[in-house]
């Protein structure tokens, strides 16, 4: 039991900055429970949000969930957006210099013009979708869940079979876990966390009648096509990333989080 708690705690202190949480032994591939766990506040801020509201304004109970995870996550996801923004900025001429000043980028606390305008970009959307898109805490949450799903484990893929990846540079968990291991971890995480979803929208009504797209408002097949054409895009996203930063770091992975985010959200308001 206290194992369970470590792999638990230390996926907590990884991503998230408050409460503080430490593991008696840090486990690193705890750290691939953090999309459950990620998702489980979403929820957690969502619910809250949807009590507070009053029912003609519940369709913004989502918003709830991103700012309240954002916030406890130290906006977490969304600094690594910044910096990857701030670092294709940076112009490459396939020399040592400017490599260099591309790996500068990345650990510069500052924020540029390109990081500043990639943060407005995604939370106008966010905000967008929340308002306009109608979708059901729980579809929010699988999208959640999915797209840091997807971040994991693309990183976990890129880490093991492409050199550029396995580069000195890069110095993150990827490196700490055997592949096997972390993947069925990452696998528990997304198929507990997607059972959970449809479970809660089950045995809640409100998903269902105050949302228009709900997660019963399409079949199987479209959600596994959504998820398929998610990692694809995605996959290819960070591979031309990774080719041009020739390392794989969190902040790449934080904003492929973002960005899978964004994928999944348009595959929604386009297919369901």
């Amino acid at each position: 039991m206290v194992s369970v708690l470590d792999y638990l705690i230390s996926g907590w202190s990884f991503f998230f900055r408050w409460p503080v949480a430490n593991a008696r032994t840090f486990r690193p591939v705890g750290v691939f429970l953090g999309p459950l766990l990620q998702t489980f506040v979403f929820l957690f801020f969502s619910v809250i949000g949807y009590t507070l509201l009053a029912e003609s304004q519940r369709h913004w109970a989502p918003a709830f969930g991103f700012v309240g995870l954002s916030m406890l996550t130290g906006f977490f996801h969304e600094d690594g957006l910044a910096d990857t923004a701030d670092s294709l900025g940076v112009s490459k001429f396939n020399s040592h210099e400017s490599l260099e000043k591309i790996h500068s980028t990345f650990k510069d606390p500052r924020l540029g013009t390109f990081g500043v305008s990639a943060l407005v970009l995604f939370w106008a959307f966010r905000i967008l979708a929340v308002g306009q898109g109608q979708i059901s805490v729980f579809l929010w949450a699988l999208v959640c869940l999915f797209s840091r799903t997807t971040s994991l484990g693309l990183g976990l893929v890129f880490s093991s079979r492409i050199n550029l990846a396995r580069s000195a540079r890069s110095s993150h968990v990827m490196s700490m876990v055997g592949f096997g291991f972390a993947m069925g971890m990452l696998a528990f995480s997304c198929l507990f966390g997607t059972f959970l979803c449809f479970l809660l929208e089950s045995l809640t009504g409100f998903a269902v009648t105050t949302y228009a797209v709900h997660l019963g408002s399409a079949t199987f097949l479209t959600h596994l096509w959504c998820v398929l054409l998610v990692w694809v895009a995605a996959g290819m996203l960070l591979h031309a990333l990774v080719r041009r930063s020739e390392a794989l770091n969190g902040d790449l992975l934080g904003a492929l989080v973002c960005i899978s985010e964004v994928f999944l959200t348009i595959c929604i308001l386009r297919f369901f």
